[in-house]
């Protein structure tokens, strides 16, 4: 790869790496964190809240503003921003203000879209697959490895090194970013619709807290019902803008595409599925060996077992744009759904040793991987230029949606089959069955995107849309 490519993908993948890096660190260190701050359960909980809903609601408007204006100026505000959080959270003397940071340092999930128009707008499509593997797999290892270093980390430099260290790394992919992103051409036209951003970004909130409130207040508290009949309608009031608009924040009829519509689709199951499997795992291997079904391992070992899920996904998803072109990118979105589903079931079937568990989150990552990069070739290869980020926002905003919704179900199913406080074996395999059957619901809706790889035929065809190439 020659400076110009190396410098067009190396800042926003290093960016997403540590930044998916603190999230995946910041779970261990919560106790840590309540204690030195006097903070209360709920407030501890918001600290991922927080964040979580800034990522929802910034994401789509992230999207837009990256297809009307130069990316790279978005991506190097954006940068700045997250930046910004990250330092507050860092020097938070309290929860309310390191809640706050989390809430600015949550708009990092922005770029997430952003790079999928950039890689469009600067690559070649196969070149620009090629950043889309890497975006997904460097998220991959980052959340694999923060397993791992986490508790070391944590205990040698406490938890506020956390946020100071990601910080480091941010502002070397800012800096790496302004000498080396080039500015891309802005849109003809447009402007940001306000309006609808409020809307969607008050419905997307109100979902979210809805579904992660509802674990401690039950599913049919008045409250938690309350929140999702106002989520309801804040959110058909704002497809009812949008449809009205003439230069929505979210194109809803491009939305309802076939391919727009799979890729939101497939984003929710495998936010569903993954999440899922993830609140059940690391609890199920916490247990005492002597249940049958645990292994005793401390969070050191959970994360090794874990481990592979994120080398599986780094290894393979630069790889999703040679398979495409060998196989085709339907035969690979099913591939990626099927080894979700294979790899998920094994986990309920073949659970009684170590290996046969690295086996099973072997195979996942293998599907996450694949599934996930073949989603952004879609994107980049259907969806209009000055939509393609957008788009992706919503994806990012959908497997967050099924990310949140999962991850309540599976403590619910946990939570339903325990005895004396401890999860029963048959409640982990209903919950990793239930990440299996979602896998082959991402196998339909695989089926709804068009076989045809439309940009990149118009590409080779030297259409007039197709982007300006950077040499690797």
């Amino acid at each position: 790869m020659s400076r110009s490519g190396f410098g067009i993908i190396g800042p926003p993948v290093l960016f997403i790496g540590v930044f998916q890096l603190l999230e995946t660190m910041l779970s261990p260190a919560l106790p840590l964190i309540q204690r030195e701050l006097s903070a209360s359960p709920g407030e501890i909980a918001w600290i991922f809240t927080g964040g979580l809903i800034s990522s929802a609601i910034s994401t789509p408007i992230s999207g837009r503003l990256a297809d009307m204006y130069d990316k790279r100026t978005v991506l190097l505000i954006l940068m700045a921003i997250t930046s910004a959080g990250a330092l507050i959270s860092g020097l938070a003397p309290n929860v309310q203000v390191l809640i706050a940071g989390q809430a600015v340092q949550g708009v990092w999930l922005g770029v997430l879209p952003l790079t999928v128009g950039l890689f469009r707008d600067t690559l070649e499509p196969e070149q620009g697959a090629t950043g889309n593997g890497l975006v997904i797999g460097t998220a991959a290892l980052a959340s694999a490895i923060g397993l791992i270093l986490s508790g070391p980390l944590i205990a040698a430099l406490g938890y506020r090194s956390l946020f100071f260290l990601t910080l480091g790394g941010a502002l070397v992919a800012a800096i790496w970013a302004w000498i080396a992103v080039p500015a891309t051409a802005r849109a003809a036209g447009g402007r940001v619709d306000w309006p609808g951003g409020l809307l969607l970004g008050g419905g997307i909130a109100l979902l979210m807290l809805g579904l992660t409130t509802s674990s401690s207040w039950g599913w049919t508290d008045p409250a938690a019902l309350a929140l999702f009949a106002a989520a309801a309608l804040t959110l058909s009031l704002w497809a009812f803008v949008e449809l009205r608009s003439r230069e929505p924040l979210v194109d809803l009829r491009l939305l309802a595409g076939r391919s727009s519509a799979g890729v939101t689709a497939m984003g929710f199951v495998f936010g569903f599925a993954s999440f899922g499997l993830l609140v059940a795992l690391p609890m199920m291997l916490s247990l005492p060996e002597g249940t049958g079904y645990g292994m005793g391992a401390d969070t050191l070992w959970i994360g090794l077992y874990m481990f592979p899920l994120g080398v599986a996904g780094t290894v393979i998803a630069p790889l999703v744009g040679p398979m495409t072109r060998l196989l085709g990118r339907r035969t690979v979105l099913v591939l990626g759904a099927v080894l979700v589903s294979v790899g998920t079931a094994m986990l309920a079937f073949l659970h009684g040793s170590p290996w046969e568990i690295v086996a099973g989150v072997t195979v996942t990552g293998l599907g996450g991987g694949i599934g996930l990069t073949a989603v952004l070739n879609v994107v980049a290869a259907d969806v209009p230029g000055e939509r393609a980020a957008g788009v992706s926002g919503v994806v990012f905003v959908a497997k967050s949606i099924g990310g949140t919704f999962g991850a309540q179900v599976g403590a619910m199913v946990l939570a339903g089959g325990s005895v004396a406080g401890i999860p029963a074996e048959s409640s982990f395999v209903s919950t990793y069955l239930l990440s299996a059957l979602l896998g082959l619901l991402a196998v339909a809706a695989a089926f709804v995107i068009p076989g045809a790889v439309r940009y990149a035929e118009a590409a080779r065809e030297g259409s007039a849309n197709a982007p300006k190439p950077a040499a690797f």
